[in-house]
Protein backbone atom coordinates (compact mmCIF):
# COMPACT_ATOMS: atom_id res chain seq x y z
CA UNK A 1 0.00 0.00 0.00
CA UNK A 2 1.49 3.36 -0.98
CA UNK A 3 2.44 5.43 1.97
CA UNK A 4 0.99 8.84 2.40
CA UNK A 5 3.77 11.51 2.80
CA UNK A 6 3.73 14.06 5.73
CA UNK A 7 4.03 17.61 5.04
CA UNK A 8 5.14 19.07 8.70
CA UNK A 9 5.24 22.71 8.99
CA UNK A 10 7.52 24.33 11.94
CA UNK A 11 6.58 27.15 13.65
CA UNK A 12 8.17 29.54 15.26
CA UNK A 13 10.34 33.28 15.21
CA UNK A 14 13.65 33.23 14.07
CA UNK A 15 16.68 31.88 15.85
CA UNK A 16 14.24 29.48 17.32
CA UNK A 17 16.33 26.44 16.05
CA UNK A 18 13.67 25.65 13.16
CA UNK A 19 16.08 24.98 10.61
CA UNK A 20 18.40 22.69 12.98
CA UNK A 21 15.55 20.97 13.49
CA UNK A 22 14.66 20.38 10.04
CA UNK A 23 18.30 19.13 9.03
CA UNK A 24 18.31 16.39 11.39
CA UNK A 25 14.94 15.32 10.25
CA UNK A 26 16.19 15.29 6.50
CA UNK A 27 19.34 13.10 7.96
CA UNK A 28 17.23 11.11 9.92
CA UNK A 29 13.92 10.08 7.82
CA UNK A 30 14.05 8.40 5.03
CA UNK A 31 12.84 10.80 1.30
CA UNK A 32 12.04 13.81 3.34
CA UNK A 33 13.34 17.09 1.88
CA UNK A 34 13.56 20.57 3.32
CA UNK A 35 12.06 23.92 1.94
CA UNK A 36 12.92 26.66 3.26
CA UNK A 37 11.80 30.16 1.81
CA UNK A 38 14.67 31.74 3.31
CA UNK A 39 17.36 29.45 1.88
CA UNK A 40 15.94 30.12 -1.69
CA UNK A 41 15.66 34.09 -1.06
CA UNK A 42 19.56 34.11 0.21
CA UNK A 43 21.25 31.30 -2.31
CA UNK A 44 19.46 33.00 -5.36
CA UNK A 45 18.59 36.75 -4.62
CA UNK A 46 19.85 39.84 -2.46
CA UNK A 47 18.85 39.93 0.76
CA UNK A 48 17.01 42.82 0.12
CA UNK A 49 14.33 41.92 -2.35
CA UNK A 50 11.16 43.95 -3.46
CA UNK A 51 7.25 42.46 -3.98
CA UNK A 52 7.50 40.94 -7.36
CA UNK A 53 10.59 38.66 -6.04
CA UNK A 54 8.65 37.83 -3.05
CA UNK A 55 5.50 37.01 -5.17
CA UNK A 56 8.17 35.32 -7.18
CA UNK A 57 9.54 33.49 -4.27
CA UNK A 58 5.99 32.10 -3.18
CA UNK A 59 5.66 30.38 -6.54
CA UNK A 60 8.86 28.63 -6.53
CA UNK A 61 8.12 27.11 -2.34
CA UNK A 62 4.83 26.54 -3.47
CA UNK A 63 5.73 24.27 -6.91
CA UNK A 64 8.36 22.58 -4.55
CA UNK A 65 6.20 21.30 -1.70
CA UNK A 66 3.80 20.45 -4.59
CA UNK A 67 5.71 18.64 -6.60
CA UNK A 68 7.59 16.91 -3.95
CA UNK A 69 4.45 15.80 -1.92
CA UNK A 70 2.82 14.50 -5.32
CA UNK A 71 5.90 12.19 -5.84
CA UNK A 72 5.67 10.78 -2.12
CA UNK A 73 8.00 12.57 -0.08
CA UNK A 74 8.24 14.11 3.05
CA UNK A 75 8.28 17.65 3.20
CA UNK A 76 9.19 19.71 6.08
CA UNK A 77 8.20 23.37 5.31
CA UNK A 78 10.93 25.52 7.18
CA UNK A 79 9.34 28.88 7.60
CA UNK A 80 8.45 30.87 10.30
CA UNK A 81 4.32 30.39 9.60
CA UNK A 82 3.60 32.79 12.91
CA UNK A 83 0.65 34.06 11.55
CA UNK A 84 -2.49 31.86 11.54
CA UNK A 85 -3.43 32.94 7.61
CA UNK A 86 -0.14 31.45 6.95
CA UNK A 87 -1.24 28.17 8.24
CA UNK A 88 -4.67 28.15 6.90
CA UNK A 89 -3.11 28.33 3.42
CA UNK A 90 -0.70 26.13 3.42
CA UNK A 91 -3.56 23.64 4.67
CA UNK A 92 -5.75 24.60 1.53
CA UNK A 93 -2.90 24.09 -0.51
CA UNK A 94 -1.81 20.69 0.50
CA UNK A 95 -4.35 18.70 2.89
CA UNK A 96 -5.39 16.31 -0.42
CA UNK A 97 -1.58 15.51 -0.92
CA UNK A 98 -0.54 14.70 2.33
CA UNK A 99 -1.15 14.55 6.40
CA UNK A 100 0.19 17.97 8.07
CA UNK A 101 1.77 18.17 10.99
CA UNK A 102 2.69 21.00 13.50
CA UNK A 103 5.83 21.61 15.02
CA UNK A 104 6.11 24.40 17.42
CA UNK A 105 8.93 26.06 18.44
CA UNK A 106 8.24 27.95 21.67
CA UNK A 107 11.36 30.06 22.98
CA UNK A 108 11.35 32.87 25.65
CA UNK A 109 11.83 36.45 23.60
CA UNK A 110 14.91 36.64 25.84
CA UNK A 111 16.39 33.45 24.42
CA UNK A 112 15.69 34.11 20.95
CA UNK A 113 16.92 37.83 20.61
CA UNK A 114 20.47 36.56 22.42
CA UNK A 115 21.11 33.74 19.99
CA UNK A 116 19.85 35.98 17.31
CA UNK A 117 22.38 38.58 17.97
CA UNK A 118 25.10 35.53 17.92
CA UNK A 119 24.04 34.52 14.50
CA UNK A 120 25.43 35.04 11.00
CA UNK A 121 22.64 36.98 9.24
CA UNK A 122 21.05 38.99 12.42
CA UNK A 123 17.49 39.84 11.74
CA UNK A 124 16.79 42.86 13.32
CA UNK A 125 15.24 42.97 16.73
CA UNK A 126 11.68 44.56 15.59
CA UNK A 127 11.13 41.85 13.40
CA UNK A 128 11.84 39.18 15.99
CA UNK A 129 9.72 40.98 18.59
CA UNK A 130 6.94 41.85 16.35
CA UNK A 131 6.66 37.72 15.30
CA UNK A 132 7.01 36.63 18.98
CA UNK A 133 3.71 38.74 19.40
CA UNK A 134 2.36 36.83 16.52
CA UNK A 135 3.20 33.45 17.84
CA UNK A 136 1.88 34.43 20.87
CA UNK A 137 -1.45 35.12 19.13
CA UNK A 138 -1.23 31.75 17.72
CA UNK A 139 -1.45 29.97 20.51
CA UNK A 140 -4.41 31.13 21.59
CA UNK A 141 -6.07 30.56 18.57
CA UNK A 142 -4.58 27.44 16.93
CA UNK A 143 -4.24 24.20 18.32
CA UNK A 144 -1.30 22.58 16.58
CA UNK A 145 -3.34 18.96 16.38
CA UNK A 146 -2.11 17.06 13.12
CA UNK A 147 -4.49 17.05 10.03
CA UNK A 148 -4.91 13.45 7.81
CA UNK A 149 -4.74 14.02 4.24
CA UNK A 150 -8.20 14.53 2.97
CA UNK A 151 -9.79 13.22 -0.32
CA UNK A 152 -10.40 16.38 -2.55
CA UNK A 153 -13.94 16.62 -3.02
CA UNK A 154 -16.13 15.24 -6.22
CA UNK A 155 -17.33 18.34 -8.58
CA UNK A 156 -20.04 19.99 -6.87
CA UNK A 157 -22.03 23.20 -8.51
CA UNK A 158 -23.81 25.91 -6.56
CA UNK A 159 -27.52 26.19 -7.10
CA UNK A 160 -28.82 28.72 -8.87
CA UNK A 161 -32.72 29.75 -10.39
CA UNK A 162 -33.08 27.69 -13.70
CA UNK A 163 -35.77 30.11 -14.63
CA UNK A 164 -33.29 32.89 -15.03
CA UNK A 165 -31.94 33.77 -18.63
CA UNK A 166 -28.85 31.15 -19.49
CA UNK A 167 -25.12 33.33 -19.79
CA UNK A 168 -21.72 32.43 -19.88
CA UNK A 169 -19.02 34.18 -18.84
CA UNK A 170 -15.09 35.07 -20.53
CA UNK A 171 -12.03 36.48 -19.70
CA UNK A 172 -10.25 38.85 -21.78
CA UNK A 173 -6.41 38.29 -21.32
CA UNK A 174 -5.10 35.05 -21.93
CA UNK A 175 -8.91 34.11 -22.50
CA UNK A 176 -10.55 35.92 -25.27
CA UNK A 177 -7.64 37.66 -26.02
CA UNK A 178 -3.61 36.99 -26.71
CA UNK A 179 -1.19 39.08 -25.45
CA UNK A 180 1.35 38.29 -27.69
CA UNK A 181 3.74 39.30 -25.81
CA UNK A 182 2.18 42.85 -24.48
CA UNK A 183 2.38 43.65 -21.03
CA UNK A 184 -0.36 42.06 -19.04
CA UNK A 185 -1.11 45.44 -16.64
CA UNK A 186 -1.06 47.55 -19.83
CA UNK A 187 -3.70 47.65 -22.17
CA UNK A 188 -3.30 50.48 -23.75
CA UNK A 189 -2.49 48.48 -26.68
CA UNK A 190 -5.00 45.44 -26.58
CA UNK A 191 -6.81 45.91 -29.47
CA UNK A 192 -3.29 44.86 -31.11
CA UNK A 193 -4.01 41.41 -29.33
CA UNK A 194 -4.47 38.32 -31.21
CA UNK A 195 -7.80 36.62 -30.95
CA UNK A 196 -8.43 32.68 -29.19
CA UNK A 197 -10.57 31.32 -31.89
CA UNK A 198 -11.64 28.52 -30.19
CA UNK A 199 -12.57 30.63 -27.47
CA UNK A 200 -14.59 32.88 -29.65
CA UNK A 201 -16.54 30.42 -31.53
CA UNK A 202 -17.63 29.17 -28.55
CA UNK A 203 -18.98 32.63 -28.06
CA UNK A 204 -20.36 32.77 -31.36
CA UNK A 205 -22.01 29.34 -30.86
CA UNK A 206 -23.58 30.01 -27.66
CA UNK A 207 -24.96 33.11 -28.69
CA UNK A 208 -26.56 31.87 -31.44
CA UNK A 209 -28.31 29.50 -29.53
CA UNK A 210 -29.73 32.51 -27.30
CA UNK A 211 -27.40 32.31 -24.21
CA UNK A 212 -26.34 35.87 -22.70
CA UNK A 213 -22.64 36.75 -23.66
CA UNK A 214 -20.88 38.30 -20.35
CA UNK A 215 -17.29 39.77 -20.84
CA UNK A 216 -15.55 40.03 -17.22
CA UNK A 217 -12.58 41.45 -17.06
CA UNK A 218 -9.40 42.35 -14.87
CA UNK A 219 -8.21 45.26 -17.29
CA UNK A 220 -8.71 48.73 -15.86
CA UNK A 221 -11.90 50.43 -16.95
CA UNK A 222 -9.27 53.51 -18.53
CA UNK A 223 -8.40 50.57 -21.34
CA UNK A 224 -12.36 50.51 -22.50
CA UNK A 225 -11.66 51.94 -25.39
CA UNK A 226 -9.10 49.96 -27.39
CA UNK A 227 -10.92 46.79 -25.65
CA UNK A 228 -13.76 48.17 -27.78
CA UNK A 229 -11.97 48.78 -30.74
CA UNK A 230 -10.09 44.64 -30.47
CA UNK A 231 -14.00 43.50 -29.68
CA UNK A 232 -15.41 45.22 -32.89
CA UNK A 233 -12.19 44.07 -34.89
CA UNK A 234 -12.79 40.84 -34.43
CA UNK A 235 -16.56 40.86 -34.58
CA UNK A 236 -17.13 39.43 -30.97
CA UNK A 237 -21.04 39.69 -30.37
CA UNK A 238 -21.31 40.29 -26.47
CA UNK A 239 -23.96 41.47 -24.05
CA UNK A 240 -22.53 43.02 -20.83
CA UNK A 241 -18.57 44.23 -20.44
CA UNK A 242 -17.50 44.44 -17.10
CA UNK A 243 -14.21 46.04 -15.75
CA UNK A 244 -11.67 46.56 -13.00
CA UNK A 245 -12.46 50.35 -12.10
CA UNK A 246 -9.03 51.95 -12.79
CA UNK A 247 -6.74 52.27 -9.56
CA UNK A 248 -7.60 49.39 -8.15
CA UNK A 249 -5.12 47.43 -7.78
CA UNK A 250 -6.81 44.24 -5.77
CA UNK A 251 -6.43 40.23 -6.85
CA UNK A 252 -8.32 39.74 -9.73
CA UNK A 253 -10.36 37.08 -7.87
CA UNK A 254 -11.87 39.71 -5.56
CA UNK A 255 -12.51 42.15 -8.34
CA UNK A 256 -14.08 39.15 -10.33
CA UNK A 257 -15.65 38.16 -7.43
CA UNK A 258 -17.52 41.87 -6.96
CA UNK A 259 -18.29 42.27 -9.96
CA UNK A 260 -20.16 38.82 -10.16
CA UNK A 261 -22.13 39.48 -7.30
CA UNK A 262 -23.17 43.21 -8.04
CA UNK A 263 -23.79 42.34 -11.55
CA UNK A 264 -24.38 38.78 -12.51
CA UNK A 265 -25.89 37.22 -9.37
CA UNK A 266 -29.62 36.17 -9.63
CA UNK A 267 -29.72 37.82 -13.09
CA UNK A 268 -28.56 34.83 -14.85
CA UNK A 269 -28.32 31.20 -14.76
CA UNK A 270 -24.48 30.64 -15.38
CA UNK A 271 -23.88 27.76 -17.63
CA UNK A 272 -19.95 27.90 -17.39
CA UNK A 273 -17.15 30.22 -17.12
CA UNK A 274 -14.43 30.71 -19.13
CA UNK A 275 -11.08 31.76 -17.59
CA UNK A 276 -7.53 31.25 -17.58
CA UNK A 277 -5.81 32.37 -14.18
CA UNK A 278 -5.41 29.62 -11.26
CA UNK A 279 -6.50 32.01 -8.60
CA UNK A 280 -9.37 32.79 -10.49
CA UNK A 281 -10.27 29.30 -11.95
CA UNK A 282 -10.49 28.63 -7.68
CA UNK A 283 -12.46 31.14 -7.19
CA UNK A 284 -15.09 30.45 -9.91
CA UNK A 285 -14.99 26.59 -8.90
CA UNK A 286 -14.47 26.68 -5.11
CA UNK A 287 -15.95 30.13 -3.90
CA UNK A 288 -18.97 30.29 -6.42
CA UNK A 289 -19.44 26.95 -7.14
CA UNK A 290 -19.59 27.45 -10.83
CA UNK A 291 -18.22 25.59 -14.12
CA UNK A 292 -15.14 27.20 -14.93
CA UNK A 293 -13.28 25.58 -17.92
CA UNK A 294 -9.67 26.75 -17.98
CA UNK A 295 -8.33 27.56 -21.39
CA UNK A 296 -4.63 28.10 -20.90
CA UNK A 297 -2.18 27.51 -18.11
CA UNK A 298 -2.30 30.35 -15.48
CA UNK A 299 -0.11 29.80 -12.92
CA UNK A 300 0.57 33.36 -12.92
Amino acid sequence: MKKTPKLTLLIGCPASGKSTFAEWIVKSEPKTFRVSRDEIRFSQFQEKTDDAVEKMITKMVHEQVKTLLSNGWNVVLDNCHTKKDYIKTAIKEYSDLANIEFKLFDVPLDELLDRNAKRTRVVPKPVIENMFKQLENLKTNFDFEPIKKIRRKDLEYGAQDTSLPKAIICDLDGTLALMNGRNPFDASKCDEDLLNEPVANILKNYKNIGHTIILLSGREDKYKEPTLRFLEKYNIEYDHLFMRKSKDSRKDSVIKTELFDTEIRNKYFIEFVLDDRNQVVDMWRNDLKLPCFQVYYGNF
